[in-house]
């Protein structure tokens, strides 16, 4: 039964619900964004790194290509066809690793060639070379030095990131708690005044229809007084326990204080319905409840404030269900009165003159 009629689905506190404070949620998203944000920008810059690497790689070989080129036209321009001596000369000139002369095509990564036309070497040669990969080079140099940096700072800020994130769960798992603990009664488990009051506001500022039953137990300070406070705390539970079986989705069953119960209900709106609901709160409330040692019976006087009358602010309202529930505590027995079924003047008259 602990919170039950907090947690009832379409019960009046959903709009409070609703309008909880959202700034710790705000701060976990934003926590996950930002480590979000933070892996796809590591991202981006090892993929724009990668990118810088190949495109200086691009470069670095059109350059090598174009001075062997050059380097051939030259020194065949003076000198006749390249020999093999002649193309060792030309690599030192040229910057050209391991430069020679070779007479087929090779796939061999990292070597380059390029044809030797007619006047420059011997027929159907080529000039080859090892490629001299200075952009690797230079991302060699310093990758190994940068890289495991970077990694373990990305690696700390997302760990600092997700143990802050899981701090503000806590937090709010905390206020959550708080929350519901602020609007609960402790006796009970059911809704407190707070929570009561605060619906009852929203529902009248919605203008929803609903009905207020206002209970006030019969005999429970004899209880209290023969059998002590632990007895009188079980029959309260018992009751909350009882009159939470007979809500329906949208109502809410709130303990107001000492022997006091208050039903909002969004149900129930014809007089009907709500007279129905009374006996039936009536019958189960008068069912023996077994303590310790034996069982005690405690009878009910309901106020109730039916959904026509509820053009008017919640004090007044509140207001309306006293006044009919001091109506049917003057009766004998449990009983249930309307507000707004006092009787005239003229027949009060009459009782009091013939009670006389």
């Amino acid at each position: 039964m602990i919170l039950q009629s907090l947690t009832r689905r379409g019960a009046p506190l959903a709009r409070e619900r609703r309008g909880e404070h959202r700034g710790i949620k705000t701060i976990g998203r934003l926590v996950l964004l930002c480590a979000v944000g933070l892996v796809v920008s590591a991202f981006l810059l090892v993929m724009t790194a990668l990118q810088v690497v190949q495109s200086l790689d691009r470069a670095d070989l059109a350059t090598e290509r174009q001075r062997a080129a050059n380097a051939v036209d030259i020194m065949t321009a003076t000198g006749g066809p390249l020999t093999h001596d002649q193309v060792i000369i030309l690599g030192r000139i040229a910057g050209l690793d391991d430069a020679h002369l070779s007479y087929e095509l090779t796939s061999t990564p990292r070597v380059e060639q390029i044809p030797l036309l007619a006047g420059q070497g011997p027929s159907g040669s080529y000039l080859t070379w090892t490629r001299s990969g200075m952009a690797e080079q230079v991302f060699l140099q310093y990758a190994p030095i940068r890289l495991p940096i970077i990694g373990g700072m990305l690696l700390l800020v997302l760990g600092v990131m997700f143990k802050l994130r899981q701090v503000v769960a806590d937090i709010e798992r905390q206020r959550r708690q708080a929350f519901q603990q602020s609007r609960s009664d402790v006796m009970t488990g059911l809704a407190n005044r707070l929570a009561f009051e605060t619906a009852l506001a929203d529902l009248v500022a919605d203008k929803t229809r609903f009905a207020i039953l206002l209970f006030d137990l019969d005999r429970f300070k004899e209880i209290n007084d023969l059998h002590g406070h632990a007895a009188g705390d079980g029959v309260l539970r018992a009751i909350g326990t009882r009159l939470s079986r007979l809500l329906e989705d949208g109502d809410l069953l709130a303990r107001l204080g000492g022997d006091e119960f208050v039903v909002l209900s969004t149900g129930h709106s014809d007089r009907a319905a709500l007279a129905a609901l009374a006996q039936r709160c009536i019958a189960t409330i008068e069912q023996p409840i077994q303590l310790e040692k034996q069982a005690v019976r405690v009878g009910v006087s309901l106020g109730i404030v039916p959904a026509d009358a509820l053009d008017l602010p919640p004090d007044t309202l509140m207001g309306a269900a006293d006044a009919a529930l001091y109506r049917a505590k003057s009766s004998p027995g449990s009983s249930f009165r309307f507000a707004g079924d006092e009787p005239a003047p003229q027949m009060i008259h009459q009782q009091l003159l013939a009670s006389a």
